[in-house]
């Protein structure tokens, strides 16, 4: 189907907008029949409806921040013991359920600096200053979540829409009519292979040259050697994987699953990449630099 083949076109391109992609899976699950899908692609373009409704992928971690004094000194921009409050509490103001629409996202994005912030009531300031020493008192506490984060959620959007359209594709080849497409879809379980594509394992690595991408469907979960081969496909040298498999071995025991945070080693090893990016020393866009190695890692480790 053409409609299908244009929104691969924008998920696999580099400059390809998610929100353009999202309106016209809108039109395309119209199309064929399954209405029942559209409300995902609603609370994508819109925002969710509130903060218990996001899905996993949406659940960022955030680091807490604040200003405290103690008379003589002041101190900004601080991280504090945390480890006095009940699980419950650190959740509450570690992670953050990003509900905002991608319109909201993408532009926050384009700025490429900063961070989003969600500030912590006042109330919350007798419970988290109990953690300081030396009579600190909390001016201002705050949520941070980093550039980074987004980026790996908006990655990971990207990549489930573009595993649900590509399995459709494979259902619907372009030399069908519009009848014989009418007469294929009852006996198409769209809505499994929607389930799958958006809330499963499987991953599509977007990848590709400094001005172009290509499209790879693949499950590396806890697979390092199809992590490598993925990443030695798209330029990166042995001795730089073997760095990868370092880091990954070191952070094996402090990575933080539950908030899907790599752990220091990997970040450092990202960040190198990156910077080689930049450099042009690996032959390939920044923008597609990032959008491999996050969305490589973050399957490795199971997080989409």
């Amino acid at each position: 189907m053409k409609l299908i083949n244009e929104i691969i076109d924008t998920l696999s391109s580099d400059t390809g907008k998610l929100s353009d992609a999202l309106i016209k899976t809108k039109v395309l699950l119209h199309k064929i029949g399954h209405k029942e899908l559209v409300p995902w692609v609603n609370n994508e373009l819109n925002g969710y409806p509130d903060r218990d409704s996001v899905p996993d992928y949406r659940i960022l971690p955030a680091q807490v921040l604040v200003n405290a004094s103690n008379g003589a000194y002041r101190a900004t921009s601080q991280h504090i013991p945390m480890g006095h409050l009940e699980e419950k509490h650190r959740e509450a103001i570690e992670t953050a359920r990003m509900d905002q629409s991608l319109a909201v996202l993408e532009k926050f994005i384009e700025k490429d600096a900063g961070h989003l912030q969600a500030h912590i009531p006042m109330e919350s300031y007798g419970l988290l200053g109990k953690g300081l020493d030396n009579g600190y008192q909390i001016e201002s506490a705050w949520s941070e979540i980093s550039l980074t984060s987004v980026l790996q959620m908006l990655t990971q959007v990207r990549s489930r829409l573009l595993d649900f359209v590509l399995e459709l594709n494979d259902q619907f080849p372009s030399e069908l009519n519009e009848d014989q497409v009418k007469e294929r879809i009852s006996s198409v379980d769209t809505e499994n292979l929607f389930n799958n594509a958006i809330f499963g394992d499987n991953t599509t690595i977007l990848v590709g040259s400094r001005n172009s991408q290509n499209v790879s469907n693949v499950s590396i979960k806890g697979d390092f050697s199809a992590l490598a081969e993925t990443l030695e496909k798209n330029g990166i040298s042995e001795s730089d994987i073997s760095l990868l498999k370092d880091a990954i071995d070191e952070d094996s025991s402090i990575v933080n699953n539950e908030s899907k945070e790599f752990g220091p080693a990997v970040k450092s090893w990202l960040q190198m990449m990156l910077s080689k990016a930049v450099e042009a020393s690996w032959n390939i866009e920044l923008g597609v630099a990032s959008s491999l190695l996050a969305t490589a890692l973050n399957s490795f480790y199971g997080w989409f």
